[in-house]
């Protein structure tokens, strides 16, 4: 084979190269094109959605918790010596609806701590005679909460439930004793049961 010759081929090979590449470029184009829009879009209704639920995160957290030193401060002293006491500026978070049947049913209940369910001998946080069901249950089939901001966090979620359902006066409230029916429960305690509320939840509610 002479020079000649051998340059020809090697040149045909080289033109044959670049042919097969351009033809893999273009068809590798568009699937890439398409992958990174796909991605793209992925990433745009990530954001759209992370960013939704950081706005409902704010929104809930500013109407659930409204900041209200004089509330906190009034039950601070009306609680004082008491073991709920720990938990007003919890209460004191909440809607003054809430906070006056958390108060007002607490002081009924249990002294506002003083008598409340035990696990272990552990305080199970519950100053409400709540009985939702759980793993952890207290003395008096009460529910054991696991902390102080769980127990107020899940009677208030149940006393808001209730006031969304128009019980919102002591005489209504009347259900945290009885449940559907006050038949098991003679007439002078559920009478003595909404006095008790009564006062306190007046006392704070201003009603």
């Amino acid at each position: 084979m002479n020079i000649k010759n051998k340059y020809k081929i090697e040149d045909g090979i080289k033109k044959l190269q670049k042919k097969f590449l351009a033809f893999n470029q273009e068809r590798l184009r568009f699937p890439l094109v398409l992958v990174l829009v796909v991605l793209l879009d992925v990433m745009v209704v990530s954001v759209y959605f992370f960013r939704k639920e950081v706005d409902k995160e704010i929104i809930v957290r500013s109407v659930a918790y409204p900041v209200n030193s004089q509330l906190r401060e009034e039950l601070a002293k009306m609680t004082e010596g008491y073991p709920i006491e720990n938990m007003i500026p919890l209460i004191s978070r909440q809607d003054d609806e809430v906070a006056a049947f958390l108060i007002s049913i607490a002081k009924k209940e249990s002294n506002w701590g003083k008598r409340s369910p035990k696990l272990n001998g552990k305080d199970c946080y519950n100053y409400w005679g709540y009985r939702g069901v759980r793993e952890k249950m207290g003395s008096g089939g009460h529910t054991c909460f696991d902390s102080p901001r769980d127990a107020v966090q899940t009677v208030s979620k149940r006393i808001k439930k209730l006031i969304d359902q128009d019980v919102d006066t002591p005489s209504k409230m009347i259900v945290w004793k009885c449940g559907f029916s006050c038949a098991g429960h003679s007439d002078y305690s559920v009478k003595k049961w909404i006095s008790d509320v009564d006062y306190y939840f007046g006392k704070i509610n201003g009603s």
